[in-house]
């Protein structure tokens, strides 16, 4: 194999398998460590580390590491969302400290800019549309508020190591003066497809890379005639968002506005009654959230918050397992979090990567059941059409 990816979170992983296809890169995604050799160019592991216990997180990460040591690969690329997504205990610092100590490296560049979607790194500072990211809806996301947009700064709080800018007037000297450092991370500009260029020229020899999406297109070369699975079979979709994101606000306000069957659910919904709109139900149905539609700016992340949280995961991961079991065959989730426990839920390990529904939102086929397609969404992945659109293909 050429390429490992190290996903935080299942929408991350289906994020990058989607760039990584465009190169017409044979790609399997995998939600746990396979147990036979794996056929293919890259293999993406899409984990749920993100935003559990960091000595949680290192382990599976290390668990994957071991994998790989009788499995080598030529390069291995830790995929974090494009917003960063990280409290200041972690994860990103803490499993960015870990792969450099267990490879024995001595750099390794931070790159989370994905400028299809918006965002772009200049100076150190991760801009959003270009609005500094802390200055964006994000600095109140419900699990990992983003206080900073200067990414030394978020680094800070959760690494051992120090940062290095690396501006496009610099990319050239980087060599001439701090190759021969101690261990420490690199932040370069990338705004556009010129950045991208010179990140490539520069540290395309390295074995660790860690980022956003944006650059996994550019840094490998596959020379594969594209594989083209068909995505025309389904006949029954179910939605269903954990995501309260401005994004998926909007996309479910269209879906709304547009007559679709839709049901706002909460922690105490009764799971009986949701499964009855399921079996009833003879269009494509919506599931989402109420706290979508409410201002949670001031609202305490104490442990009622989390405890609610979690209770709606689990509601949506059996509405998604029940649709599943009563012939259901595509599933749209919306949210990382829910994502991930939605689809441990329907124990679907392996996928092959489909057609591209929005940049980064690739229709997932289970290795083993063709038939049903998952397409798993970042909570702030696109248009306000999505939903609908999504239907169409």
């Amino acid at each position: 194999m050429k390429l490992a990816v190290i996903a935080d979170d299942f929408t991350g992983g289906a994020d990058a398998a989607s760039f990584l296809k465009r190169q017409n890169a044979k790609v399997v995604l995998v939600t746990k460590i396979p147990h036979e050799q794996v056929e293919c160019d890259c293999l993406v592991f899409a984990l749920k580390i993100r935003s559990i216990p960091k000595n949680k997180a290192i382990e599976s990460v290390k668990q994957v590491c071991e994998y790989l040591k009788s499995h080598p690969v030529k390069h291995l690329y830790y995929k974090y969302c494009s917003t960063f997504d990280s409290t200041p205990k972690g994860n990103i610092g803490p499993i960015l400290d870990f792969l450099l100590e267990y490879y024995h490296l001595n750099r390794c560049i931070i790159c989370p800019s994905l400028p299809e979607n918006g965002r772009t790194v200049e100076n150190g500072i991760l801009y959003v549309n270009g609005t500094k990211l802390a200055e964006t809806p994000l600095k109140n996301h419900p699990l990992n508020p983003m206080w900073d947009s200067y990414i030394p700064n978020l680094m800070k709080e959760q690494s051992k190591y120090p940062c290095l800018i690396l501006n496009r007037k610099s990319f050239n000297s980087y060599y001439d003066n701090y190759s021969d450092r101690n261990k420490h991370y690199i932040i370069p500009d990338y705004v556009n497809i010129d950045d991208a260029q010179h990140i490539v020229k520069l540290f395309h020899s390295d074995y660790l890379f860690s980022g956003g999406s944006g650059l996994l297109e550019h840094l490998f070369q596959f020379h594969n005639n594209e594989h083209v699975f068909s995505t025309k079979i389904a006949t029954k979709t179910i939605v269903l968002c954990g995501s309260c994101s401005k994004a998926t606000k909007s996309q479910i306000e269209t879906w709304i506005n547009k007559g679709k069957t839709s049901y706002a659910i909460n922690p105490n919904s009764n799971i009986e009654e949701l499964y009855s709109y399921i079996q009833e139900s003879e269009s494509e149905i919506l599931f989402y959230s109420d706290a979508v539609f409410r201002d949670l700016t001031n609202t305490s992340r104490d442990s009622t918050f989390y405890s609610n949280a979690k209770k709606i995961e689990s509601l949506l991961s059996k509405l998604g397992a029940f649709a599943y079991k009563n012939a259901y065959n595509r599933l749209i989730v919306a949210g990382g979090e829910t994502s991930g426990a939605i689809t441990s839920v329907l124990n679907f390990t392996s996928f092959y990567i489909g057609k591209e529904i929005a940049p980064g939102v690739p229709t997932l086929i289970p290795t083993h059941q063709p038939n049903f397609h998952l397409i798993l969404k970042s909570g702030n992945f696109g248009n306000k059409e999505f939903f609908l659109e999504t239907l169409e293909e």
